[in-house]
């Protein structure tokens, strides 16, 4: 879903006026249409003292909220452009906003200047709205050519005219390194087999990468590979043979070497092909000639999943509309 279409059934507040954090987010909330002035104030007072809902500064001006509520029926967004900043006592920032470097909920106190206030609604579960949402909007608002319009915006004409944030869609803008799982265990090729069995038995791994002095990817153990090999012993035991000991084989002789990687820039959508085409459980992450870790099915499911709630809700609300 765009940023345009969610600012339809939001609102776009330029200039907003309001002289601190928490009256900024009580007028977006009043702006999105079904909720009430007492629950816009809630929503906005839990906001800024970090009971629900997440506060998170994308940029040095810019401040993005998402609020879960039952006030809305579909993901929807506001805006607002204050010319002047907006700011919080300083006893909330720790625990609204983490300490940001600017020590203020808003434009920094010896800096000031406009800020952008960018609402989320949603009536789902917030923890994966945030997943879905935040790492797009983060990276998006870290060039600064694509802040600059929208802080210099003086009407909500100059907003809609942004083509590049009104088209933004940060679910289906989702990169590898959004949904990548980080390695947690590494095996070097050296490293005896039966250790790295007992590794991933312990820890339920389904894969360990093996990796060189330079933490280089080299290869992958699977569980496939631990079952083919586990079973060749027991088929050679069975018939009187002399199966090597596990101890004495090695990660290298045993690891899958010809991997389908993808790195952490790769478009979501793009690597969620590749695992239907290659029809694989996970895929190895590179970054420069080191693995960081995989991207697994289960992630690239819960966010098709989410993808496919987001146009459901929206077909429910067309139909609707036009009864």
């Amino acid at each position: 879903m765009k940023v345009s279409e969610m600012l339809r059934r939001g609102a776009i507040l330029v200039p907003l006026d309001a002289p601190d954090l928490e009256r900024a987010l009580t007028s977006s909330f009043r702006a999105v249409s079904g909720v009430s002035d007492e629950v816009a104030e809630n929503l906005a007072s839990d906001l800024v003292r970090g009971t629900s809902g997440e506060i998170c500064h994308v940029h040095e001006r810019v401040v993005v909220a998402l609020a879960e509520s039952d006030a809305v029926e579909d993901v929807c967004a506001v805006i607002g452009v204050s010319p002047v900043g907006f700011t919080v006592d300083e006893i909330d920032v720790v625990s609204v906003v983490g300490g940001a470097e600017t020590g203020t909920g808003g434009a920094p106190q010896d800096a000031p200047g406009p800020e952008a206030l960018l609402v989320l609604m949603t009536p789902r579960r917030l923890a994966a709205f945030r997943d879905q949402m935040l790492p797009t909007l983060k990276r998006f608002f870290q060039e600064e050519e694509r802040v600059a319009p929208i802080l210099n915006a003086r009407s909500s004409t100059d907003l809609m005219r942004i083509g590049a944030f009104m088209d933004l869609d940060p679910h289906r803008s989702l990169l590898v390194e959004d949904m990548v799982e980080p390695i947690q265990y590494r095996v070097y090729p050296d490293t005896p087999y039966s250790e790295v069995v007992d590794l991933m038995v312990r820890r339920e791994l389904q894969a360990v990468p093996v990796v060189g002095e330079d933490y280089e990817f080299l290869g992958v153990i699977t569980t496939g590979n631990a079952m083919d090999e586990l079973v060749s012993q027991a088929r050679a035991e069975s018939g009187g043979g002399h199966a090597d000991a596990l101890e004495e084989r090695t990660a290298r002789e045993v690891m899958t070497r010809t991997v389908m990687c993808v790195s952490e820039d790769q478009s979501l959508i793009e690597a969620a092909s590749i695992m239907v085409n290659r029809d694989v459980e996970q895929l190895p992450v590179i970054r420069d000639g080191e693995m960081v870790g995989f991207l697994t099915r289960g992630e690239v499911l819960r966010w098709l999943f989410s993808g496919a709630s987001f146009k459901q809700k929206d077909s429910g609300t067309s139909s609707k509309q036009e009864e």
